[in-house]
């Protein structure tokens, strides 16, 4: 598999996005304040930034692609987390606490939240394939989504659920194994 590298447009592109998650998600605007306390205290956010730069390095001439493999060993000591070099991530990833996450081989959508110790893996070796995780999912804290499950859009998936099945578009899994319960956007599901 070829690894990825973005240009500065795309760069820039993915992390405005980024931000703008970020910004929607703590109720504010995108001030210089904001920016200032997002770049410099927040770690989650730090955390996605440490991403984008690591998608970007493979186009720096000669260096790129073992300096990503750096950046990547660092990332993963600096953040007690681990995001798969060849797993993929859309625009708007919201990260607020980088601590205990392994996500493996996996393509991530757009305006995704993944909590704390959320794992999306293979069930074994003879896994085929790897998870699909759709534009604005939910992964709420310590979920584990195991084999090659396809997660629909706008799915939330509840604090310690294990997944092992594909999560319709709009539902909500939970459970052990998860189950659906009723519809994401149903009032009295409370999954945040």
């Amino acid at each position: 598999m070829t690894e990825p590298s973005l240009d500065a447009s795309g760069f820039r592109a993915l992390l405005q996005q980024d931000i703008a998650h970020f910004a929607r998600r703590d109720g504010e605007a995108v001030t210089w304040r904001f920016l200032i306390r997002l770049f410099l205290l927040t770690q989650g956010f730090q955390f996605v930034l440490a991403r984008r730069i690591q998608d970007a390095l493979p186009g720096v001439p000669l260096i790129g692609r073992p300096a990503r493999r750096v950046w990547w060993w660092w990332t993963c000591r600096r953040f007690g987390a681990e995001l798969a070099i060849d797993a993929t991530f859309g625009g708007g990833l919201y990260i607020p606490h980088p601590y205990g996450i392994v996500v493996g081989v996996c393509t991530v959508g757009r305006d995704v939240a993944i909590l704390q110790n959320v794992t999306i893996g293979t069930r074994g070796s003879d896994d085929i394939g790897h998870a699909t995780i759709g534009d604005g999912t939910y992964l709420a804290a310590g979920a584990v989504i195991l084999g090659p499950v396809q997660i629909c859009a706008g799915a939330r998936i509840g604090a310690n659920a294990v997944v092992l099945g594909d999560v319709a578009a709009g539902e909500a899994a939970v459970g052990v194994p998860a189950r659906t319960v009723r519809s994401a956007h149903t009032p009295d599901i409370h999954l945040k």
